[in-house]
């Protein structure tokens, strides 16, 4: 006697042995008792997930002889037995991938409709693929599916629903099949396994069901592979080979040389794979969901086992990010001619891009605040790092060679790395925390910095600084941020400090010398502190040669302007004719 396959020895011969599709076997099974049974139907899904073995049990529903009280076929009567066996007159299984000729069709089909079944109640007409028929085909079969005599039922099963004209779609009953989970395939294997007396370890039939993708007549096609392989056991050694997936290892040492940015273990773990003449394309797969399933597990979710010896400091966010990466470069490198190498190169390119773009964008940011503040720049490590491996010190820039025109002198040696001294009372500290309140309002708001570059400040009380300006619509803009300002001032000078914006409609000539009020010279503005100082450190004024005219930058407000802006003095102006 022939070998039978287990997909066909263990197909279902009712709807209670059918895994999954719950919706679909308790409408029908509510249909055929009611007797509200549809002239035709729409199975679709994807494939192996039972919709041409449900397309049978609903023809022995329709036909038994001997059926039970709840409507369940014998399985014992003629009919049943050739309906079974693809035997039977009245029920006609169709290949229309086969017969998409409209003379196919009108052949096998519509001039045979009209006759009576020769033996059962019902004529049913199964159509496996429906999909692969012609737009001829589909229109000559229209009129029959829309009214067919009453004892007709019509049975479609297509994995591509969408190639299915509607007018067909919105004369029958669709019904969607759903991938069978990964659970229903290992009760099923379990079964099988225990039936045929194979001995088959817990692992590799979770393997066998993860490959199927949802299918359970592959899932049952690659255990009879296995079987036959392993001489009657099935182990994971066996399902790896057979699947071509590298194991479990190999794949956790490629996620662990991604994570690390480690490229000599990439490689090695590369040579291994091709050495071992494993998939690539698999290996790609198998660590895509090993990252996911990781990040799964980092969040809380999932039961499966994660990818081993992690670091403790990885972010779920770089495993999701690795996972969406990799689907890329799987379809990036599945049509290469070179899957070794296309896969290899594709995962060194993952390893340039930082991983952690969170964690570097705090660091920048805590490094920004620093700079801003006056303190010492230092980052944190990185993830990839260890903590206590120092970070490596920049380079110190070159000095550069004194101009033989011009020797600058030696600073004194205390006065060379002055150390930085917290906000003065009085002016000059005033002075201090406004520049630190500049530099934290640039980083955020670069407009109001702009703006807050062309006010004029007067310390008239320590706790009450005076912004003039000589445009109302900045005025305006500077009231309307205030409480923010007030909050960055306070936290920088260390007290509170009221900021009071102030619209002067006064020529800049008058408003270089607003004067404060009666008291020491402390409070004077800070503007004409910084002129002093720029003018007492400008070198002693000389002719100019003979050449393009010199002016001074008292007599240029806007250049006098820009001196302010960029925090620096104006020894020279020429102007060309």
């Amino acid at each position: 006697m022939s070998y039978e396959n287990l997909a066909t020895k263990y197909r279902p011969g009712n709807l209670g042995e059918v895994m999954g599709q719950e919706t679909v076997k308790q409408t029908l099974q509510n249909a055929a008792k009611l007797g509200r049974i549809a002239h035709s139907y729409v199975f679709y899904g994807p494939r192996g997930c039972g919709k041409t073995t449900i397309a049978r049990i609903l023809a022995k529903t329709l036909n038994c002889h001997h059926p039970s009280k709840d409507g369940v076929p014998c399985g014992k009567c003629p009919s049943c037995v050739e309906i079974a066996e693809s035997k039977s007159l009245d029920v006609i299984e169709i290949d229309a991938a086969s017969n998409t000729q409209v003379d196919k069709v009108r052949s096998v089909i519509i001039d045979q409709v009209d006759f009576a079944p020769s033996r059962d109640k019902y004529k049913v007409y199964i159509l496996d693929e429906v999909h692969m028929l012609s737009a001829g085909s589909f229109n000559a079969l229209l009129k029959t599916v829309e009214e067919p005599p009453a004892h007709v039922v019509f049975i479609m099963a297509t994995t591509e629903q969408n190639k299915v004209p509607p007018t067909i779609l919105s004369r029958s009953q669709c019904f969607r099949f759903r991938p069978i989970s990964e659970a229903d395939i290992v009760a099923r294997l379990e079964a099988v396994t225990a039936a045929e007396k194979i001995k088959a370890e817990p692992e590799a039939l979770r393997l066998v069901a993860r490959s199927a993708g949802g299918a359970l007549r592959d899932a049952l096609t690659m255990l009879d592979r296995a079987a036959s392989f392993g001489r009657g056991e099935i182990k994971t050694g066996v399902i790896n080979e057979l699947l071509g997936h590298p194991g479990a290892e190999l794949v956790n040492s490629l996620a662990l040389a991604l994570v690390k940015r480690d490229a000599p273990a990439l490689h090695a773990a590369f040579d291994k794979l091709n050495a071992e003449g494993h998939d690539p394309l698999a290996a790609l797969r198998d660590l895509r969901n090993g990252f996911a399933e990781a990040f799964l597990a980092a969040q809380g979710f999932g039961g499966g086992e994660p990818l081993k010896g992690l670091p403790k400091d990885v972010q779920p966010g770089t495993l999701a990010r690795l996972s969406r990466k990799l689907n890329v470069v799987i379809e990036e490198v599945k049509f290469s001619d070179s899957l070794p190498l296309a896969a290899e190169v594709a995962l060194f390119t993952l390893i340039e891009v930082p991983q952690d773009l969170e964690g570097l964008v705090r660091r920048l940011e805590g490094m920004e605040s620093r700079l801003a503040s006056g303190a010492a720049p230092s980052l944190p490590p990185a993830s990839g790092q260890k903590k206590n491996e120092p970070l490596a010190a920049p380079a110190a820039p070159a000095a550069p060679a004194p101009s033989p025109a011009r020797a600058v002198p030696a600073a004194p040696a205390a006065a060379a790395a002055p150390e930085p001294e917290a906000p003065q009372a009085g002016p000059a500290g005033s002075a201090e925390a406004w520049k630190k309140l500049l530099g934290r309002v640039a980083s955020r708001k670069p407009a109001l910095y702009n703006i807050l570059l062309s006010v004029r400040i007067v310390f008239s009380d320590p706790l009450k600084w005076r912004l003039l300006s000589g445009n109302k619509f900045e005025a305006a803009m500077i009231e309307r941020a205030r409480p923010e300002l007030e909050e960055l001032l306070a936290a920088v000078a260390g007290e509170r400090i009221a900021l009071l914006p102030e619209f002067s409609a006064a020529p800049a000539a008058a408003e270089e010398t607003v004067a404060a009020p009666e008291g020491p010279a402390e409070e004077t503005a800070m503007t004409e502190d910084i002129e002093a100082e720029a003018a007492a450190e400008a070198p002693q004024p000389h002719k100019p040669a003979a050449g393009p005219k010199v002016v001074g930058a008292d007599s240029e407000p806007e250049l006098k302007h820009l001196a302010k802006v960029f925090h620096g003095r104006i020894t020279r102006i020429n102007k060309v004719k």
